[in-house]
């Protein structure tokens, strides 16, 4: 990894990459949330606890990448651990390495053959880490009771800003609601559908079964055993709408960006005919896969909506259900989708000043557009849309 990828990825947050050392800090006007509900604890109240035992780990970087599976040809999204190079500067990388079981085997190796064994929490919080699909802390947060299996762990690593939860709680509570008023028309007391309603959203929102959810989860034909589950996707659903509404302008500015002259390198004119022909190749799959990632989530996000509508109006759950049985598969597209978003964002950004410093040097371009198609994993079914895309543009 170059330096330049290695700044932008962590620069952009906790969505592809997650950083342990860097905590969120308090803004002056806006208090922090834990994505559970509840207020994070202030510094005074309690210390924040390392989410790590290992020193090795505490001061190392965590990626996700998509990788394939060369047995099967399959692909899955992996963690990749980065250790620190410098332990004063992080964005000087060194060795890096999948998690997996045999992370404790590769440290071992990398020193030498000098025993390294990690906790048993580190071990809880590295398996948290491979089934996520990206750091965001309502990712993490789902997991806390696991996490916290051997010691607890300080929440300012699960904290967003407060203006996040209740936008993402806001998207929820209309939900509830119409569930509720649905139930209502099969046998719940007009009194009882305000309580209800709350009971559900809180449900959602904490990912906890109770009375409520019960009663709306039976009229929609959702199996007991099935309703953490369904609780815990329907949570994540929520957050990337919310999160797919919020890039849904820097992703048409960029977009716009890269069909502008502006996306061609400055420099263009200088180069061989060979080498401007590679960059603006490379640029017009980057436009490509950047369009198609989010047409997928965008279409991924369009069924929920009318699997929704179809229970509301029609009263028919099963498309509703069909989709939230599956939407931990959703919600893995989507994470690894807004993740990258967020990235390709805030290298845009670096690059360009939002879009508004004069075109780029060739140099610079074709270093952004590799990462573009490097961090956007398309599926190999979509292959043959891109490379015509590609080349149509």
């Amino acid at each position: 990894m170059d330096r330049e990828t290695l700044i932008y990825l962590l620069s952009s947050g906790k969505y592809l990459c997650f950083n342990p050392t860097e905590i969120e800090v308090k803004g002056e006007e806006e208090e922090e949330e834990m994505v559970g509900g509840a207020a994070a604890a202030s510094d005074d109240e309690a210390e924040v606890e390392d989410l790590f035992d290992s020193p090795i780990l505490r001061d190392s970087v965590f990626f996700k990448e998509v990788s394939t599976d060369h047995r099967t040809g399959l692909m899955y999204t992996s963690t990749r651990f980065l250790m620190a190079f410098n332990d004063e500067n992080i964005h000087e990388g060194g060795a890096s390495f999948e998690i997996s079981g045999k992370l404790d085997q590769y440290l071992t190796d990398y020193y030498g053959g000098e025993r390294v064994q990690l906790s048993s929490h580190d071990n809880c919080v590295l398996d948290v880490f491979n089934k996520t699909p990206t750091f965001d802390p309502f990712m993490l947060m789902s997991q806390r009771g696991y996490i916290q299996k051997m010691r607890s762990v300080g929440d300012k690593h699960f904290a967003v800003a407060a203006s996040t939860a209740t936008e993402v709680r806001a998207i929820i509570s209309v939900k509830a609601r119409q569930l509720v008023q649905l139930a209502a028309n099969s046998g719940i007391k007009s009194d009882k559908i305000n309580a209800t309603a709350l009971e559900l959203e809180d449900a959602i929102w904490l990912t906890e079964t109770n009375e409520g959810t019960s009663r709306v989860f039976q009229e929609m034909g959702i199996p007991l055993d099935q309703e953490d589950t369904i609780l815990l996707a329907w949570k994540g659903i929520s957050y990337y709408e919310y999160m797919l509404n919020e890039f849904r302008t820097d992703y048409l500015n960029m977009l716009s960006w890269l069909g502008s002259e502006n996306s061609y390198p400055s420099d263009i004119g200088l180069m061989g005919a060979n080498h401007a022909g590679e960059i603006l190749h490379v640029r017009k799959r980057a436009k490509s896969v950047l369009r198609t990632a989010y047409q997928k989530a965008s279409a991924i996000m369009r069924d929920y909506d009318e699997s929704y509508v179809n229970l509301i109006r029609h009263h028919d759950p099963k498309p509703f259900h069909t989709f939230l049985n599956n939407a931990p598969v959703h919600f893995e597209q989507l994470g690894t989708c807004v993740g990258s978003f967020g990235h390709v964002n805030n290298a845009w950004k670096s690059l360009t000043n939002h879009g508004n410093y004069p075109r780029p040097k060739a140099d610079n371009m074709e270093k952004f557009y590799n990462f573009i198609c490097d961090l956007i994993s398309v599926p190999e079914t979509d292959a043959e849309t891109i490379s015509k895309s590609a080349s149509a543009n």
